[in-house]
């Protein structure tokens, strides 16, 4: 592909970064507190998905910190999956529900991304 077919990057806003940086904060320390044991009660297989989804979101943030299209949908789809798992496993806790506003927040931003 030539440069002449790819649109100009457009930088992120600084807001954006700070979404980005306290997620994989949180991600990082959530994914070491799944290997502790403490997610023993929700099933075996809740750490193993759970830590998936999180390395999965890692490459939405990455996405959506270049201000990619797929970064937002998939970011969306991963937090959707996420609170319904944990619904289902019995780990879903009302606080949980406010991962939905930077979600509302970053597809609000999805007309300015490439």
């Amino acid at each position: 592909m030539t440069s002449e077919n790819k649109k100009p990057g457009i930088p992120a806003p600084k807001w954006i970064n700070w979404v980005c940086i306290c997620f994989y904060t949180a991600g990082l320390i959530n994914i070491i507190i799944s290997f502790t044991g403490i997610y023993a009660r929700f099933g075996l297989f809740y750490s193993a998905l759970n830590v998936l989804l999180i390395v999965i979101m890692f490459a939405a943030l990455s996405g959506i910190g270049s201000m990619e299209k797929w970064g937002a949908i998939l970011f969306a789809i991963v937090i959707f999956i996420k609170t319904g798992y944990d619904f289902y496993s019995g780990a879903f806790q009302w606080w949980e529900l406010a991962l939905f506003i930077p979600v509302i927040l970053v597809l609000l931003q999805y007309k300015k991304m490439k």
